[in-house]
């Protein structure tokens, strides 16, 4: 019941920004034109304290060997992860945090691990950034860009649990604003990312970018 309530107000919540996104500042364009608008918001770097939460994920030759793992830097600066134990990563920006996390799991394994990086205080905060996931997904709320070239739609939308069963999953709408500061705003059919086997509908998301899930009416 909690999550339906939480849900429901960010859905009520996003509503606002969708019902501003349909005035006269708004430019409503294509896919191809959305992707030319790319225009991230440079994260804000800061370097980690004891009582930051960081959130790891660890992937090795495909395989996920830590999914989403949660721990407080202690008063040492010191994170426990599985594994592998206490890591210092205390007085580090995130980018040479995740490079030491990495080297010391790297230690276990034949080939380099893949490993992912975010803030967990309220909100994930990667060190490339964060779209935001709103409406019918079952994990809505920030989801840190994985990599400094961005994410795609269908990987933000996993990684925000998925599609509710209420999604209408062929009128998802993507809202950027431009380096002129624009609103812009483009819809989505995902089906025609699976379905149809249409990789141009998997949009490149940016730093900033908001992904609404409207719910689908039965």
């Amino acid at each position: 019941m909690f999550r339906r309530v939480r849900q429901g107000v960010l859905s009520a919540a996003f509503g606002v920004l969708i019902i501003g996104c349909t005035t006269t500042d708004t430019t409503s364009i294509s896919a191809d034109g959305f992707k030319l608008s790319r225009q991230g918001r440079s994260s804000q770097a800061k370097d980690l304290v004891p009582g930051d939460g960081v959130e790891v994920s660890v992937e090795v030759d495909g395989s996920m060997e830590v999914s989403l793992h949660r721990a407080e830097l202690n008063h040492q600066g010191m994170v426990t992860l599985p594994l592998v134990g206490d890591v210092k990563i205390g007085g580090m920006k995130l980018a040479a945090a995740r490079a030491v996390i990495a080297k010391t799991y790297g230690a276990y394994y034949v080939n380099p691990p893949v490993v992912m990086l975010a803030l967990t205080d309220g909100d994930a905060i990667g060190e490339w950034g964060f779209v935001t996931v709103l409406g019918r997904v079952n994990k809505p709320g920030r989801v840190p860009l994985q990599s400094q070239k961005g994410i795609n739609l269908s990987a933000a939308v996993q990684l925000a649990g998925g599609f509710a069963p209420s999604a209408k999953q062929s009128d998802i709408r993507v809202s950027r604003m431009d380096k002129d500061g624009k609103k812009l705003r483009v819809s989505i059919d995902f089906e025609q990312i699976g379905l149809a086997g249409n990789a141009d509908s998997d949009i490149l998301l940016v730093d900033g970018d908001i992904i609404y899930v409207p719910e689908r009416i039965f």
